[in-house]
C-alpha cells in the first residue's frame, strides 16, 4: 500500500528526469484501454464525495428545523435521508475503489509484461551494466508503486481535493469568519505535517538501507554455509548479524515512536480544532453566533477533512516518488538494443550454407577495453573447431559475437560471405544449439526444460535428443520421467545429470551449429569422461565450435584455434600445434604435468 512506501527500494543514483509534460504524455496512453473504468470511477467519486458533503447539511436541517419545530415526519424523513446518504456514499466508495484498483492492476500488469518483453530483447551489454536485483526493482517495485498511483493514491488525492473544496465552499457560505479562523489554525498544522513527513523520510531511508544490508548479509552467508562451517565462523557470523539486527531494532523503534506519535498528536490537534470551533461559534471573537445545526455542520466537516488534509502532503510526496519510478521504468523502455535487426533483415537462413567466417574482427566494450584484435578464421560445415587459451583471452567473446549477443566493433562475422547482421537474430539463433559452463534449468518439468519452454515441440524430438547423449537413462530413473518437476536450478539432479539435460536441450530442433562453452569444466574427472562420451555422440557429423579449458577434451578436433590476449596466435590440429613448440604446447604440457603431479 502507498502508505508503506518506505518499504520499497529507491535508486538514489537515478538522475534522469523527464519533464512533466513529457511524463504526462507517456503516462496518459496507459489509461486509453480503460477509459470506461476511469469514467465510472470518477462518476462514483462524485457520488461518494457528494453524499459525504450532503450528510452534514441534512443534519443541520434536522437539528435547526425539524427538531426545533418538533416535526416527527421531518425528523423521520431527514434521518432516513441521512442514513440513505451514508449507505449510498459507502457503496459508491467501495465500488469506486474496486473499479479503479482493477484498472490500476490491469495497467501495471500490462506494463510489467511490456517491460519484461523489452528486457528480453536487449543485448548483453545492457545486462553487463545492470544487475538482476536492479532490474527486478524496475519490473516489480517501481511498477507496483505505479499501481498504487493509478488507483489508491490518485483516488485519495482527488477525494481530498473534492472534499476540501466542497466543504470549504459550504463553510464559507455559512460563516466566512469562522471558516477563516479554522483555516488560520489548519495552515500551520498542514505546513508542519509537510515538514514532519519530509524529515521522517530520512528515517525511512535509513531503515530501508539497514533492511537491505541485513538481506545481503543473510544471502551471502547462506550461500557460504560450507565455508562458514569448515572455518568455524558460525559464532562470529551470528554476532555480526546480531549487531546488524540491534542497529535496525533501535532505528525501527525510533521510527515507530515518531510515526505513531504523530498520529496521536494529530488526533489531539483535531480535538483542539473542534474546541476552537465551539469557541468561535459562540460569537465571542467574530460576533457571529451560529445555530446548533450550523455548529454541528462545521464540526462534521472539520472532522471529515482534517485527516485527509494532513495526509495530502504525503500523498503529493508519494506522487513525486511514483513519477520517479515511472521515470526509471520509461528509461528502461527507452533503452535500445545494441544488436538490433535491420529493417530489411532476411527472415530465413540458407539450409545449405557452407561456412561461418570471422573476418578481421575486433571488439571492445563501451568502457574502451579491447577484447579481440583483428581475429580471422573460418568454421566449415561439418567441421569441429576448438577454441583454447588462457582465461580472459577472448574465447567467450568470440561465441557471443557468433550468437550476436554483441556486434563487432570492427570487421564482421559472415555466413557464406553475407554479414550475419543481414539476417534476423531469432532465425540465426534458432539454428544454433548452445551449451554453457553455467547450467541454467528453468522452473518446470524435464520436458519443459528440454524444449526450452517453447510450445509445439513434440515428445519424440525430446526423446531423440535425450537418447543421443544418453540422458534417456537419467530421465527413466525419475519417478515421472519427462514430466518430473525440477527443483530450483535442477537441485534434485547431480551436476552431471544437469549437464546431460543441457546437452539434450541443445540437440532439440536439430541445430546446424553447436556451440559448447567449457561444457564439462565444472564436473569431476570421472563425470567428465562420461560427459565426453555423450559429447562425442552429440557432435558426430555436426558443425561445432567448442571452447575448452581442459585440452584433453579437444585433441580430436579437426582444428584448434589458440586465442591469446585477444589475438588468434595459432591454428591447426593437435599434432601440428604440439609440434610447433608454441603457446598451445606450453598450455598442454602445463596441464598434463599438473595432472601428473596431482
Amino acid at each position: 500500500m502507498w502508505w508503506r512506501d518506505h518499504e520499497l527500494p529507491e535508486d538514489d543514483k537515478h538522475v534522469r528526469h523527464l519533464p512533466a509534460p513529457e511524463m504526462l504524455r507517456r503516462v496518459l496512453p496507459l489509461f486509453r484501454p480503460h477509459v470506461g473504468a476511469l469514467a465510472a470511477g470518477l462518476a462514483l467519486l462524485v457520488v461518494s464525495v457528494g453524499a459525504e458533503l450532503a450528510g452534514p447539511l441534512v443534519l443541520r436541517r434536522l437539528i435547526d428545523d425539524d427538531i426545533a419545530a418538533g416535526s416527527r415526519n421531518g425528523i423521520l424523513r431527514d434521518a432516513l435521508t441521512y442514513a440513505a446518504l451514508f449507505v449510498v456514499g459507502t457503496i459508491a466508495n467501495y465500488v469506486q475503489v474496486v473499479v479503479l484498483t482493477k484498472m490500476g492492476l490491469a495497467i501495471v500488469t500490462r506494463l510489467k509484461e511490456t517491460l519484461f518483453h523489452h528486457l528480453m530483447g536487449l543485448s548483453l551489454a545492457y545486462f553487463d551494466k545492470n544487475s538482476p536485483g536492479k532490474l527486478m526493482a524496475r519490473v516489480e517495485s517501481d511498477a507496483e508503486r505505479l499501481q498504487a498511483l493509478f488507483s489508491e493514491v490518485a483516488i485519495a488525492v482527488l477525494r481530498t481535493a473534492a472534499l476540501l473544496i466542497g466543504a470549504l465552499a459550504v463553510m464559507f457560505v455559512s460563516s466566512w469568519q469562522v471558516t477563516l479562523g479554522i483555516l488560520c489554525f489548519a495552515a500551520p498544522v498542514a505546513a508542519g505535517t509537510i515538514y514532519y513527513f519530509s524529515w521522517m523520510r530520512g528515517l525511512y531511508r535509513r531503515l530501508r538501507e539497514m533492511v537491505a544490508r541485513i538481506s545481503g548479509f543473510v544471502s551471502e552467508y547462506v550461500l557460504g554455509v560450507p565455508i562458514v562451517q569448515v572455518f568455524g565462523y558460525e559464532e562470529q557470523a551470528q554476532q555480526r548479524l546480531a549487531k546488524l539486527n540491534d542497529d535496525k531494532l533501535r532505528t525501527e523503534r525510533v521510527t515507530s515512536l515518531f510515526e505513531y506519535g504523530f498520529w496521536g498528536v494529530l488526533t489531539a490537534v483535531e480535538v483542539v480544532a473542534v474546541i476552537l470551533l465551539l469557541y468561535l461559534g459562540s460569537g465571542r471573537i467574530f460576533g457571529v453566533t451560529m445555530t446548533v445545526g450550523t455548529l454541528i455542520l462545521f464540526v462534521e466537516y472539520t472532522r471529515r477533512i482534517f485527516w485527509p488534509l494532513a495526509m495530502f502532503s504525503e500523498q503529493i510526496g508519494f506522487i513525486q516518488r511514483a513519477f520517479a519510478s515511472a521515470d526509471r521504468v520509461f528509461s528502461v523502455l527507452d533503452t535500445t538494443t545494441l544488436t538490433p535487426d535491420r529493417d530489411d533483415a532476411i527472415a530465413s537462413i540458407p539450409d545449405d550454407w557452407h561456412e561461418v567466417a570471422f573476418e578481421d574482427v575486433s571488439f571492445e566494450y563501451e568502457s574502451g577495453t579491447k577484447v579481440l584484435d583483428g581475429v580471422s578464421f573460418r568454421i566449415r560445415r561439418g567441421e569441429r573447431v576448438a577454441l583454447v587459451g588462457l582465461s580472459g583471452g577472448g574465447k567467450t567473446t568470440i561465441t557471443n559475437l557468433l550468437l550476436r549477443f554483441y556486434e563487432p566493433t570492427v570487421g564482421r562475422v559472415a555466413l557464406d560471405g553475407v554479414d550475419l547482421r543481414a539476417y534476423e537474430q531469432k532465425r540465426w539463433r534458432a539454428r544454433i544449439g548452445l551449451v554453457q559452463q553455467d547450467i541454467h534449468l528453468f522452473p518446470g518439468t524435464v520436458a519443459d526444460n528440454l524444449r526450452a519452454l517453447v510450445d509445439g515441440v513434440e515428445r519424440d524430438e525430446l526423446e531423440r535428443a535425450a537418447s543421443t547423449v544418453g540422458a534417456d537413462a537419467v530421465i527413466a530413473r525419475l519417478p515421472k520421467g519427462y514430466d518430473e518437476p525440477l527443483s530450483e536450478g535442477g537441485a534434485n539432479l547431480s551436476m552431471g545429470e544437469r549437464q546431460l539435460l543441457s546437452f539434450a536441450r541443445a540437440l532439440v530442433g536439430d541445430p546446424d551449429l553447436l556451440v559448447l562453452d567449457e561444457a564439462t569444466s565444472s564436473v569431476d574427472p570421472g563425470t567428465e569422461r562420461r560427459l565426453q562420451e555423450s559429447m562425442d555422440r552429440m557432435l558426430a557429423g555436426r558443425t561445432a565450435l567448442v571452447i575448452a579449458h581442459r585440452l584433453a577434451t579437444v585433441v580430436a578436433a579437426d582444428r584448434i584455434l589458440v586465442v591469446h590476449a585477444g589475438k588468434l596466435v595459432e591454428e591447426g590440429s593437435h599434432d601440428e600445434l604440439y609440434a610447433q613448440h608454441g603457446v598451445y604446447r606450453d598450455l598442454f604440457d602445463l596441464q598434463f604435468k599438473s595432472a601428473g603431479a596431482a
